[in-house]
């Protein structure tokens, strides 16, 4: 694919859909972002029209749908953000909401529709656009004066919406919005008040569970479930210092990373009866963590258990990974 092979570059996966196909993005030898996917182990690269090509710029995918759509955004050369909606037969449309200066597509669900964040003249907002183009606005507290930025961040078969935003004194708040447009605001017990702390949503299945973590500061967070009724739980992995559940599936099944007092990452997988069972690409660095060694990061499973994720090397560089735990 042309990933570059410097410390802090490489590969990243991001998203796995129900037959398998992964989406992501790599950084070159330049430092420029280019969307991929990899159907059946045939990766195709993916920059959209309009995209920068100099350092930090550049395509991300974010999400593919069970029909092989795909959603995403794109830097272009003045580092302002777009959206883009990708075919399963590759035509790549980009999109802005109305009056927006610029958005960023997080997530789709299996019908087309598709979630984001947008920036305009009042500030930052959450978005929805629907499989005929149609657009409503997210405001998490009715008022975007109070909102420093918004991230929708997995959108269900029943429209639902979970998310997280950050408000002006960078302090993380959840929301969940119906399909309806009825938004509920979720802060976690236990979550932190501070500067970057608080609630952060990773993603939500059918049934409605939402999982992602509480940051209670000092760069520690614990992995938070929030089932269908309300209910919050709050856990860690046995011998974790921090810990974030990064995706759960139909079927229950959540699937994150923590890290033990040597700070380096793990991937984990929680089943329904709360069994726990940690793993580890065979590949990823075991080194103290920083900025580069990070070891192996989890982002999302589907209904056949499968993980996507990346890993760090010895040098720092990334690798997209699969993990299938009935396989190994």
């Amino acid at each position: 694919m042309g990933a570059g092979t410097a410390s802090g570059y490489g590969t990243w996966a991001t998203h796995i859909n129900s037959t398998g196909d992964v989406v992501g993005y790599y950084v070159d030898a330049n430092g420029v972002y280019h969307g991929f996917i990899d159907i059946s182990g045939s990766i195709t690269s993916i920059d959209a029209p309009g995209a920068g090509s100099a350092l930090n710029l550049g395509t991300l995918v974010g999400q593919i749908n069970a029909s092989g759509e795909a959603a995403g955004y794109y830097a272009d050369s003045n580092d302002l953000l777009h959206s883009f909606l990708r075919t399963s037969e590759g035509t790549l449309t980009q999109f802005d909401p109305p009056n927006s200066i610029g958005s960023d597509a997080f997530c789709i669900n299996d019908s087309g529709i598709v979630a984001g964040g947008l920036l305009d003249a009042n500030g930052s907002h959450g978005f929805v656009r629907g499989a005929d183009g149609s657009f409503a606005i997210i405001d998490p507290t009715g008022d975007a004066s109070q909102v420093k930025s918004v991230f929708p961040v997995e959108i269900n078969e029943s429209g639902a919406i979970a998310g997280y935003y950050a408000d002006t004194n960078s302090v993380y708040h959840g929301f969940l919005r119906d399909s309806n447009g009825t938004i509920t605001l979720l802060d976690a017990p236990g979550a932190g008040t501070a500067a970057d702390s608080g609630t952060e949503i990773a993603d939500m299945n059918a049934s409605g569970v939402i999982v992602g973590a509480i940051a209670v500061g000092g760069g520690i967070t614990h992995g938070l479930m929030r089932s269908a009724d309300g209910t919050y739980t709050v856990f860690d992995p046995p011998q974790a210092v921090s810990s974030f559940a990064e995706g759960i599936n139909d079927n229950g099944v959540i699937v994150g990373e923590y890290r033990k007092s040597d700070l380096v990452r793990h991937g984990y997988l929680l089943q329904t009866d709360g069994t726990f069972t940690t793993f580890d690409d065979p590949n990823a660095a075991q080194l103290p963590s920083t900025s580069v060694n990070i070891g192996t990061a989890t982002r999302h499973i589907n209904l056949s258990d499968t993980i996507v994720g990346y890993y760090s090397d010895s040098a720092g560089v990334r690798h997209g990974f699969t993990y299938q735990p009935s396989a190994n």
